[in-house]
Parts: C-alpha cells; sequence; structure tokens
C-alpha cells in the first residue's frame, strides 16, 4: 500500500512539473507582457547599471561594460533571454557580478516586451 501511494504520489508531482514546464514553454515568445509594467520592472533592477540605448550616459559610472538594454535585442531574439531571466542571470560586468534577480514568468514577459519596444525605437533611429 504504501509503494502504491509513493507511486501516485510521484506521479502527480512529475504531472504537476511537467503541467509547469509545458504552461511556461507554450508561452514562449509571444508577446503577452505589460510595457509599462516592464518599463518599472526595468526601472527598478536592470536601468541602475545599464542604459536603454548605446551612447546614453551611464546611470552607475562604476560600470562601463554594462550593454544598453535595446542592443540585447538587436543582437538576438529575446526570446532567447526567458530561460536567463527564469533561472537567474550570472553574469559580471567590469569586476562587478550581476546582482541575481528572481523574476516570475509575468515580470519575464513584462521586461522583455518592454525591451522589444526599445529595440524597435533604437531600430528606428538607426534606420533599420
Amino acid at each position: 500500500m504504501q509503494k502504491i501511494s509513493l507511486v501516485i504520489l510521484v506521479t502527480g508531482i512529475v504531472a504537476a512539473g511537467m503541467w509547469g514546464i509545458g504552461d511556461y514553454m507554450s508561452r514562449k515568445g509571444e508577446e503577452h507582457g505589460d510595457v509599462s509594467r516592464g518599463q518599472s520592472i526595468a526601472e527598478q533592477t536592470c536601468l541602475k547599471c545599464h542604459t536603454k540605448f548605446a551612447g546614453d550616459p551611464l546611470p552607475d559610472p562604476t560600470v562601463t561594460s554594462a550593454p544598453a538594454l535595446a542592443s540585447f535585442g538587436q543582437r538576438w531574439p529575446l526570446e532567447n533571454l526567458e530561460e536567463a531571466l527564469a533561472e537567474g542571470i550570472t553574469v559580471s560586468h567590469d569586476n562587478m557580478t550581476m546582482p541575481e534577480f528572481s523574476f516570475t514568468p509575468e515580470s519575464i514577459a513584462d521586461l522583455l516586451s518592454y525591451m522589444e519596444t526599445l529595440t524597435r525605437e533604437a531600430d528606428a533611429k538607426s534606420g533599420q
């Protein structure tokens, strides 16, 4: 009886985990985030070290190599960042380790939607 209960418990845990992963994966690449919430997230986290656009004045002069947020979308598809944001990005800039942030799937979608608007704006400025 205990073995059957354990099998049922493990099966339930695996199924719940697969549902959560499947739910997350089904949203990958969709534009369903809220840009204004994404901007707020960026202002509270990213824009303390990163600029919005290349050439903008640095918010922290001690950090000189943090790339502009708009440049991420110009280099690769932004949905490539979803997993890194979900798991916690580990990066160093100028001998400084990037703080570890905890993002929910919703906050990731919001942040990436905001970054997409920055990318479109940067592309428009450069005539792309």
